[in-house]
Formats: structure tokens, sequence, C-alpha cells
């Protein structure tokens, strides 16, 4: 090794039953450690098959051979037999390795719309020349990364500005996630300072080491301005209901000026609403409400706007569109309980969310009559011994309405396992568990979002009954049950097709706590009303018994949004199959047209198209089965977002405090050059000793191999040149 190993120091290490050998050699400050995995005795063992081998072997040739020749003879093959039983014993070298670690810079980049008012100032081309500049003279002496944000993280730089929107919060904290193993050490953030998605930046503190310079883009000088800064309204209304409209009208710079608001109908073609007002300070907010009725079924679009003021340069914030559904009837779900429960008004405020839901609960003591006018049934505690609820479930059996058991302390287990097939529960013991639940990663059923499933670690847990669990032909579990920190193949929340209904099982009561500790970690509840309304959507029946069947989710989907298209194909049965292959057929408002084949997904199939740009959109799914042709038809909306436009004054205030938490500097673009010279002098941002752990078999080297061939080469020589082979 080229210098002079300490004394060598050998100790024993317990693992199981079986000691470990180590011999610990030190260089310098960090060891090297030699370990068997066999007990230590078998060294000897190697030593002593070596010996009884070589002895036995040449005993017998005592007589052919020199006594040099038949001891170097007797050593050589000595050595090679213990050499090779010593590998076999797996031995293995563990020694510590220093690696000096250079500081991570990584320089976040603004590519949304808003900075391209920056450039009304700042020459566009020699800023990047600057940035490039920067990031090349930061490379001598740190490790560089370069990304870009707007309404997300994206890798590299660009910068053509066409990012929708902002989040500025969103991409501090997950560049901090990214790099959080490694030597962070400065994050240069080049933006307007304008957010219109997430958190403000300055909210919340993370535990960053590093710090945080920001390089300020364009003008804080307030511009003459009209705007139309938000529009509120329903996204979903019904059939001869009255909604309202509201928009927030800005102006800057402007008192004085006559301002008037539209409010225009494109499917009446005509205004139906316009006010006229005087703006009386420079920083002007008014809000206008208009009150529209929903007289006809369908998509409408209206458009908001303000006029123009002499002198404004900016006008493409002084209209936006806002969308609504009105639909022309409403799906109803009757909740049914044992007795009064928290679980109930939970379930049911979650449901609430959805518009297009009417929500009734009934108690099981009352009689439940006209089954046939709702979509979903879900019953709480039923059957239980008081209340069988057997009419209640045959009739909706009949009826082709959906159920969705809530099992709780008061369900007669017998009777559950007899009125469905989802799910059987075999009890063992009158006590019920306490459980939490995962997410099973198979599901596939309807889309799960990711973010709400981890949120489930930190709910508190569900009473389930203890017992034996086994789920029915063609079910699909949504969430297994984890029972303290054990993960479970236990079904907890089941989705089975029966037909054309379908049915769904939660074999646990307490989800009214799910929501309170969601509230409690997140400040909403999200992640457990999401499970609730999507088992909902699934669930619910809309009596449709055609074979083949596309849906969409909603029918208005904002540019930056994903667009997915499921579809269903039954056979005559009413079973699910996807057997034969789905063709889209996608036409765009100006008769384009593209062409995608459907995923198979479970029982079913999906597509996702991802974004579109704003239009009206129309779909043809096809397929053929069993020598019939099938196809499904329907249409979607893409609206423009122009949010980005809606303020374009810099906001270099937020900039500069960011720099200041995080212990860094506020720069303007000019300065760009100067970023280097402050992280140089920034103890911060300094070289790392990471010391790493590394192991490898010695039987991996080549060299004890070479050595091996030697030893026996040189025993096959030195007998053939003594007259024996």
């Amino acid at each position: 090794m080229g210098q002079e190993p300490s004394p060598i120091i050998i100790g024993y290490q317990a693992d199981g039953n079986y000691p470990h050998l180590h011999y610990i050699c030190r260089l310098k400050s960090n060891p090297l450690i030699f370990t068997l995995s066999y007990p230590y005795w078998f060294i000897l063992l190697c030593v002593l098959l070596a010996a009884v081998f070589s002895f036995l072997l040449y005993s017998k040739q005592a007589g052919r051979f020199a006594k040099s020749v038949l001891y170097s003879l007797i050593l050589l093959r000595f050595f090679s037999v213990f050499l090779l039983c010593f590998l076999l014993l797996a031995p293995i070298l563990k020694y510590l390795q220093n690696k000096n670690e250079k500081p991570v810079v990584v320089f976040l980049q603004d590519n949304s719309a808003s900075i391209k008012s920056a450039f009304k100032k700042v020459d566009s081309i020699a800023y990047r020349k600057k940035v490039t500049e920067l990031l090349d003279d930061l490379r001598e002496d740190y490790i560089v990364k370069e990304l870009r944000f707007g309404g997300q993280l994206s890798d590299s730089l660009l910068f053509n500005y066409t990012e929708t929107s902002t989040d500025i919060s969103t991409a501090f904290e997950t560049t901090l996630s990214n790099f959080e193993n490694e030597n962070l050490g400065a994050i240069i953030i080049s933006t307007d300072g304008i957010y219109n998605k997430g958190n403000s930046p300055l909210t919340q503190s993370y535990p960053f080491k590093g710090s945080v310079y920001t390089v300020g883009l364009g003008d804080t000088m307030t511009q003459k301005d009209a705007a139309v800064a938000r529009v509120f309204a329903n996204k979903i209304v019904y059939l001869g209901d009255k909604f309202a409209i509201r928009s927030d009208v800005a102006a800057y710079a402007c008192e004085g000026s006559q301002v008037s608001i539209n409010v225009f109908s494109h499917q009446q073609n005509r205004n139906i609403a316009v006010q006229n007002f005087s703006v009386t300070n420079a920083r002007f907010l008014k809000t206008v409400e208009t009150i529209v009725e929903a007289n006809s079924p369908g998509i409408h679009r209206y458009t908001i706007s303000v006029s123009k003021i002499d002198g404004e340069q900016n006008v493409l914030n002084n209209a936006q569109d806002v969308y609504v559904e009105v639909l022309d009837s409403k799906e109803r779900i009757l909740i049914v309980a044992a007795a009064p429960h928290p679980d109930v008004s939970a379930i049911k405020e979650a449901l609430s969310k959805n518009k297009n839901y009417t929500i009734d609960i009934a108690m099981a003591d009352k009689s439940v009559s006209k089954i046939n006018e709702y979509n979903l049934v879900i019953l709480h505690n039923l059957p239980s011994v008081l209340f069988s609820a057997s009419t209640l479930i045959d009739q909706a059996q009949k009826l082709g309405v959906s159920i969705w058991y809530i099992v709780g302390s008061q369900t007669a287990l017998p009777l559950f396992n007899k009125a469905q097939s989802g799910l059987q529960i075999i009890p063992k013991a009158i006590a019920g568990n306490d459980v939490q639940g995962y997410v099973n990663k198979d599901f596939s059923f309807f889309s799960i979002n990711q973010n709400y499933a981890s949120s489930l670690a930190g709910l508190s847990p569900l009473s389930v009954p203890f017992g034996e669990y086994k789920t029915g032909s063609n079910a699909q579990v949504l969430m297994n049950q984890k029972i303290g920190n054990v993960a479970s193949s236990y079904p907890l929340w089941v989705l089975q097709p029966v037909g054309v209904s379908k049915l769904g099982v939660l074999a646990g009561e307490g989800i009214w706590r799910w929501r309170f500790y969601d509230f409690f970690l997140h400040k909403n509840h999200d992640a457990v009303d999401d499970f609730i309304l999507k088992t909902a959507q699934y669930l619910s029946v809309k009596h449709d018994k055609k074979q083949f069947r596309s849906q969409l989710a909603k029918s208005i989907f904002s540019e930056s949004e994903n667009i997915t298209i499921d579809a269903e194909l039954y056979n005559e049965n009413f079973e699910l199959v996807n057997t034969p292959d789905v063709k889209v057929a996608l036409i765009s408002e100006d008769g384009k047209r593209l062409e995608y084949s459907m995923n198979k997904s479970g029982n079913s199939y999906s597509l996702n198209i991802g974004n579109l740009s704003a239009g009206t959109y129309n779909y043809s799914c096809t397929c053929g089965f069993n020598g019939k042709s099938f196809s499904s038809n329907g249409s979607f909306n893409v609206v423009y977002q122009n949010i980005e436009q809606v303020n374009t004054t810099a906001d270099f205030g937020t900039l500069s405090q960011l720099a200041q938490n995080y212990n860094g500097a506020f720069v303007f673009p000019n300065e760009l050059s100067s970023i280097k010279d402050k992280i140089q002098r920034n103890e911060r941002v300094r070289n790392i000793i990471r010391t790493e752990s590394h192991i490898e078999p010695l039987i991996n080297w080549k060299w004890l191999f070479l050595l091996l061939l030697v030893l026996l080469g040189a025993e096959w020589y030195i007998r053939k040149t003594n007259g024996a082979y």
C-alpha cells in the first residue's frame, strides 16, 4: 500500500449465532477491516484441509523426489488449497474513503410569460449572455445545475417565456428536496417576483444552511393599466338556476379616467351586462357582480372585458373568459344509517363538494321508498341485528342501483357476507382492530392522487372487525390495512363491478376522524374527500345500459391540465371486458384530426391525451367485439388562461426579503457577474469532506486468482521437470 500500517488489531463481532472475525489495519485515519462470513475456526479447518490434502498427495511419492523438491511441492500444494478454501469463506474488505465534494450551485430561471414584459427595458440577448458567462465562471469552482420554472420545476434552461403560471414557492421547495442529499451551497433565482400560483415564497421557513441569491427582472414602476384581475363563477350549475359571475376589475395610475365593464355571452351573441364607472385613485379596485339565469343546458362561455384607457400599453389583461356548464339533472345519493353517527355527517360533507350530488339521509328504522330515483345507496353499519335492510338491499340490486357498505361495530357480518360478494369477513373475535390505510399501487378503477395517498400515513386509525378477509371476483382493493407499523394484505377499501351496477365496501368506521386529522395536519379535507368523491363517482350509476361507453372527469379543462378519457366495454352478461383494441379520433374546432389507441387498464380502458391548446374538441371512441361495432362520442372545452398578463409590475421587495432570509443578496441583471464573488466570500458555501463506506469481496480480486494459477503452475512445472506429471 506504500505505507507502514499500525499493529493489527483482531476482534470479534456477534452476528446471529456466528461470530465474525475482523482484521483491522489502520492506514492514516481510515481503518481497513477484513471480515469473514463464517466462524473464525473455519480458518483452522482450511489449514488442516490443505495440510492433509498435501500430505496424502505426496506421501506416496516421497521416494521419487529429492527432499528439497518434495518440500517445495508440498508447500505449493498447501498454499494453493488453503487459498482456495479461504476464498470460499467469502472474506470481505471494508474500508472508508474520504471524498472532497464541491458545493452545488443551482440556477433557477423564471420561464413564465410575464418575463416577456421584463425585457422591454432589459436586452434579453445581453441578459442570456451574462447568464451563460456567470454559469461558466461558477463551473470552475462549483457544481452548477441549471433549472427553469413556471407552474412547475423542469430540467435545463429555456428562455422562451411560455409558461402560463408562476409558482416560486414550489420551485424553491422542490429544489431543496431534490438536492437535500448533496452539498447544496447556493440557489440563484432569476425572476420578476410575481407569482400567481402556490404560496408566497416568504410564508415558510426551510432548514436550508446555504444561501439564496435573487436576480430582479422587470420594472417596479407602476404603468397605466386597466385589467380584469379575477373572475369567479360556479363551474357547474343546473338548468333553471340563477348564478353569479363576479369580476374584480383593477386600474393602476388611471385616476380620473372613465372605464366600462362588459359581460358578453357567446351563446346569446350579445352583451348581457354593461357598467360604467370613474377611477378615483391610483390603485383602484372594483368588484362587479352579474346575475345570470341558466336557461339552456350545455357549456356556456362568457367574456368579461374592461375598456382600454388612453396610454395603456398592456391590453392583454383587459379581458378574461369564464366557462359554466349547465346540467339538466342531478345525481341523487341516499345514506342510510343504523343509528346516528359522525361518519354520516362526514361523508355528506365530503360528497357535498360535488354540486352535481343531491344527498339524502335516512335512519334504518324508517322505510325508504323510490329507490329507483337514486344513483347510489350508502349503508352505514347495515345490515345489523336490529335492521337487516334486506328489502332495501334487494330493491337496489334489482333496480341496478349501486351500494356502498360502511362496516362498523353494529354490522351483522353473517348478513353482510350474504348480501354481497365483494368482501367476505370471517370474524375471529368480538373486539376489533385499529388500522390505518395504505393505497394499493395496482388499483386501476380510477386514478389516484399520489400526494393524497401519502397523506394517509398521518391519519387516525379506523376500527375494523378482527378476522379473515377475502375479496370476490373482479373486485379491486383500493386500500389495504396497516396494523401498527405492519402493512398487511387484508383489504380495507374494496370496489367491485356487478353487472350494470357497482359495489363498494369500506371495512371500518371512523372516517370522520380521518377528515378531522386531515384538516389538523394539512388545513383542509382534500386528501380524504378525494377518495370519498372518487369512490362515489365510480359507484354512482346513471342506468346507462349501453355495452360500450366513454366518459371524461369533466367537460372544461385549462390549457395546463392533462385530459384523460376512460372507456368501458361490457359483454352480453354486462361483465367488463377489454379484449379488443379501442381507437380514439380527436377533432379540434379547426378540423385537425388526431388518432390514438387507448391503454388497457384493469378491465377497462384509459387514454391520457396530455394538455391541449384552447378550443372545442370532439372525440369518438370505436371498437369491435363479437362481430359487432361499437362507438361512443363526446366533446369538451379547453380554456385559455392569461393570468400571467394580469400583473406585470415586478415585485423586488419579495425577492430582496427572500435573499435576506437565507443570507444571500439581491442583484439587478447588470450585476450578475458579481454573484460569483459574493458566493466565494460566503462561508456557507464551502467544500465538504464526505466519508463513504466501501465493501469489496476479496473473491473479486483478480490478482488472488493469478496467485492461485502461479502456485498451481509452479507445482506442475517442478513435477514435470522432475519426471512426474
